[in-house]
């Protein structure tokens, strides 16, 4: 199948289809797939060629322009992932100390990782210093406090970085939505004098860019460009101080598409931060961005097993159904947490017309990820578009165990993490 991205066309990869109407996984049978990897269902299965094709078109529409892709590293942190980004030229946008570690022995090059969050622990501050990566993201003028005093105790000049909240609200649900003025993320503009005047009377600190992210599941570049344009004013600002910036940084967010439609590709989001750094007179600085859920999130799949299905009501008007199967909440959190829907579909035959709600084991009612068509109880599902946001925020709620993870390349099964068991789970909490 081919998509078109302006005047270029590219072969999609992922979840697909086969003439029969079987699922495929990077133009491999599902179903083959799952039997050469040997895992019980709940698992996983990602697509490492389409996450490889996605990230090559992405640092390809930089051209010579100086730039970092920081992968946002907690949308999917495996680190056959990981490691498939960074021999791309990836760099990485870490939350906390535990991704910085992961990053850096993973091989991530210090100065391609920076550390954003809004409450980064003295600990995480004091790792972030000591690796001396690209720049740690202050979040207001308090932290920026903090990490001067961190880098004075440690006699290191700490890299930093100014997190501004653009006050730009984006169509994307609340909870995800990062860059309007009530939400706890970034300086807002009425505050940036608090940190300039830490700035300039402080030795212990370099300003070295100037970020901002105005959340997720962008659907345009308008909202984008917006936020943007915010950091732009404040670069000039800074730069008119004296401060010697060496980057932008305008984030991520870029949506993936989870049904019918089409979205802009990251690719499409640096063509338009390029010409607006130009326009600004910035194209000297380095651009960074950091794309998490668009490198990733159309790669990977959730297989579940049916376990069941439920019918009740004697009439017509009346009629429920329900599929229940082996994935639950646990497993893969955002139709609970964000109202989000994947597209499930049945593994070895067409998808159908009657409605059936998909519902998981999990002792909640939220435990339901919507109502979609089979013509009959398939024996296996395939939940889409769940390589991102998916492992990383899973769970052993319930006493269940976490999901298997398989690794796909060139049609062929090259990595396998098996689930640790609900054992593994018993042992531990008899400990505790």
């Amino acid at each position: 199948m081919l998509v078109s991205l302006g005047k270029m066309t590219t072969a999609t990869h992922g979840f697909g289809r086969s003439p029969a109407g079987t699922a495929t996984l990077g133009g491999r049978s599902l179903a083959e797939l799952l039997a050469e990897a040997g895992v019980t269902t709940p698992a996983y299965f990602y697509d490492l060629s389409g996450i490889r094709a996605r990230a090559q078109r992405l640092e390809a529409a930089f051209g010579k322009a100086p730039h970092l892709t920081a992968y946002a590293i907690k949308a999917n942190s495996a680190g056959t992932i990981v490691r498939t980004l960074l021999a791309q030229g990836t760099g990485v946008d870490a939350v906390s100390g535990g991704e910085l570690e992961l990053a850096r022995r993973l091989g991530a090059p210090a100065r391609k990782i920076v550390l954003s969050g809004v409450a980064k622990s003295d600990r995480e501050i004091d790792q972030a210093l000591g690796a001396d990566i690209l720049a740690i993201q202050a979040e207001s003028p308090p932290e920026l406090l903090r990490i001067q005093a961190r880098a004075r105790a440690l006699g290191v000049v700490a890299r930093v970085a100014l997190r501004v909240n653009p006050s730009v609200t984006i169509d994307s649900h609340s909870h995800v939505s990062t860059g309007h003025d009530k939400a706890k993320f970034g300086i807002l503009r009425r505050d940036l004098g608090h940190a300039f005047a830490t700035l300039q009377r402080s030795a212990d600190l370099k300003l070295v860019g100037i970020s901002t992210h105005v959340g997720s599941m962008l659907k345009e570049t308008d909202p984008y460009l917006e936020s943007a344009s915010v950091v732009c004013e404040v670069a000039h600002e800074v730069l008119g101080q004296g401060h010697a910036l060496e980057y932008v940084d305008f984030g991520g967010g870029y949506g993936i598409d989870y049904g019918p439609g089409a979205l802009p590709e990251p690719a499409e989001y640096v063509q338009a931060a390029l010409g607006f750094l130009a326009q600004r007179e910035l194209g000297h600085l380095m651009l960074v961005v950091e794309p998490g859920r668009s490198l990733v999130g159309s790669f990977g799949v959730l297989v579940a097993r049916v376990v069941q299905e439920k019918q009740s009501g004697s009439l017509p008007e009346e009629e429920r159904r329900w599929l229940m199967i082996d994935a639950g909440m646990n497993d893969l959190m955002r139709p609970a947490l964000y109202q989000a829907v994947h597209r499930i579909e049945p593994l070895s035959v067409p998808p159908g017309t009657k409605p059936h709600r998909v519902v998981g084991p999990v002792c909640e009612s939220t435990d339901d990820f919507g109502e979609f068509g089979f013509d009959a109880v398939p024996e296996i599902v395939v939940i889409r578009d769940a390589g991102a946001y998916g492992f990383t925020m899973a769970s052993e709620y319930n006493g269940r165990a976490l999901p298997a993870e398989v690794f796909v390349d060139d049609g062929r099964v090259v990595h396998v993490s098996p689930s640790p068991g609900v054992e593994n789970w018993i042992a531990r909490r008899l400990q505790a």
